[in-house]
């Protein structure tokens, strides 16, 4: 399934991006985020002008059963793999399940990109596709996983929002 979520921020395009990119920034809100369990950055370089990082996210469980069978906790993990380039306000990312039996199945990838918004402030456009490659059930837990994850940016968004203003930066 194809999908597209906003979400709009109270500052311009070039401080959102470089604070969502911000070395560490995953664990400074974590303390805020009620459906993330866990959040580590694995990895963060810049070069070039460009910013590379991975990050792992353990969710809150959202999914406990697949018919008769359960869902581990850890089926649910991911790790983000993006590229930001800060200059052209666009993100690259794949999530890759941190399960191999899972990570066979789903496939997620797309882009991000920070605009002008109202009053000076930006909007954030995440697009992308997630693929569960299950036969009948596959597009039941692409519509699952969606749903999920639009709440997860949502309350990352708001999250953030309020640490720009906290911050003076919004």
């Amino acid at each position: 399934m194809k999908y597209r979520m906003e979400h709009e921020f109270p500052c311009d395009g070039a401080t959102l991006l470089r604070t969502l990119f911000d070395r560490g920034i995953v664990e400074r809100l974590l303390p805020r985020l009620t459906r993330i369990t866990e959040a580590e950055t694995l990895s963060w370089s810049e070069e070039n002008g460009r910013i590379r990082r991975r990050v792992r996210y353990l969710p809150v469980p959202a999914i406990r059963s697949v018919g008769p069978k359960k869902v581990e906790p850890r089926w649910m993990e991911w790790i983000e793999e993006s590229e930001a380039d800060p200059a052209a306000g666009i993100v690259t990312y794949r999530n890759v399940p941190t399960t191999p039996g899972v990570a066979r199945l789903l496939k997620n990838r797309g882009e991000m990109r920070i605009r002008a918004g109202r009053n000076g402030g930006s909007v954030r456009e995440v697009s992308g596709e997630l693929r569960v490659e299950v036969f009948l059930l596959g597009a039941i837990a692409e519509r699952l996983i969606h749903s999920y994850a639009k709440e997860i940016l949502d309350e990352e968004a708001r999250a953030v929002a309020d640490l720009l203003r906290e911050e003076g930066r919004g």
